[in-house]
């Protein structure tokens, strides 16, 4: 089995994977995972060369699979993957107890699979706790951690100071920085701080917005965990800009993902997993609802479409 170990195995282009589910319930509570279609996802993701994959990330539908789903599909993806890609397994919460113990229960069904994990949401706890609450993740699971700072989601902001201390524990590699660092101000400048005065080598920073690879390539990240890169075409972009950049190519870097803004702006209509599930023609747990259920749906499901017709031709095979 491939793995996640250490800072520079993060670059590159890894995709939060999408949980499919079967439209086998109506009232959305109990559907079962779509391990077919879920299969043809994988295949085609693998097929464009990304890095790796991370399933039951919040773009997985983490919050509302059940913990037998979310142990389920890691291990459904490890097996099925075998080895072609490394997988970082989605886990953590808002209680240190229970992401030690979820965690654990990972490794011991799935092996040593690195976690990605988001920072506690609800009860905002200070800093002296969130470094609290990742050192001990860290330590009593002897997982390789990737952190997830993702403030517009939690309301709570992993400072600057925290994530360079954290940076030091070995077990600590790598943070998903979800926040507006494209445009001068505290989240640019934080993010700088962190990639500047975390050990070199080390810890990776990768982009958590996925209209910013480029900006966050040009701070001195390393790679991308996106949503959006469920969508082959979009995948593929990104590998594009990873593979231009590294030669030196800005400019072809950033054409490419401007050529995909389009795409991103539709998987983003609800800053949530609902457009992915039209895109991929699968139902959502409640309290989320499928796109043409929410205000001004039909026009969002419509674009949705026409984007597939255009753009993601290679999800038309779900829509058949």
């Amino acid at each position: 089995m491939k793995s996640v170990s250490q800072a520079r195995d993060l670059h590159g282009v890894f995709p939060a994977l999408f949980t499919p589910l079967l439209d086998d319930d109506p009232g959305r509570l109990r559907n079962s995972i779509d391990h077919e279609k879920a299969k043809q996802m994988i295949d085609d993701l693998i097929a464009c060369g990304v890095r790796g994959l991370v399933p039951v990330g919040t773009t997985g539908q983490s919050p509302t699979l059940s913990h037998a789903q979310h142990l389920e599909f890691i291990q459904f993806t490890v097996d099925y993957v075998d080895g072609r890609v490394p997988v970082i397994a989605g886990a953590g919460s808002n209680c240190t107890r229970e992401s030690v113990e979820m965690i654990s229960a990972i490794r011991d069904s799935c092996g040593e699979l690195a976690c990605l994990c988001v920072t506690g949401y609800y009860n905002n706890p200070p800093q002296e706790g969130l470094i609290r609450h990742y050192e001990t993740i860290a330590d009593q699971t002897g997982a390789k951690l990737i952190i997830y700072n993702i403030p517009g989601r939690t309301s709570s902001y992993l400072e600057p100071d925290t994530l360079v201390h954290l940076s030091r524990n070995p077990n600590i590699i790598g943070l998903k920085q979800a926040v507006d660092f494209r445009s001068p101000g505290r989240f640019r400048d934080d993010t700088i701080r962190v990639i500047q005065e975390s050990s070199a080598g080390e810890f990776a920073v990768l982009s958590g917005e996925d209209d910013a690879l480029v900006d966050v390539l040009q701070l001195g990240g390393a790679g991308i965990i996106t949503a959006a890169g469920n969508i082959p075409e979009v995948a593929r972009a990104f590998i594009g800009i990873l593979e231009a950049w590294d030669v030196g190519k800005e400019e072809r870097a950033k054409q490419l993902q401007d050529s995909v803004l389009q795409l991103i702006e539709g998987v983003f209509l609800r800053k949530n997993p609902i457009p992915l599930g039209a895109f991929f023609n699968s139902p959502l747990y409640l309290p989320l609802v499928d796109l043409h259920e929410t205000r001004d749906g039909v026009a969002a499901r419509a674009r949705v479409m026409e984007l597939i017709e255009t753009s993601a031709r290679s999800l038309q095979k779900y829509h058949s």
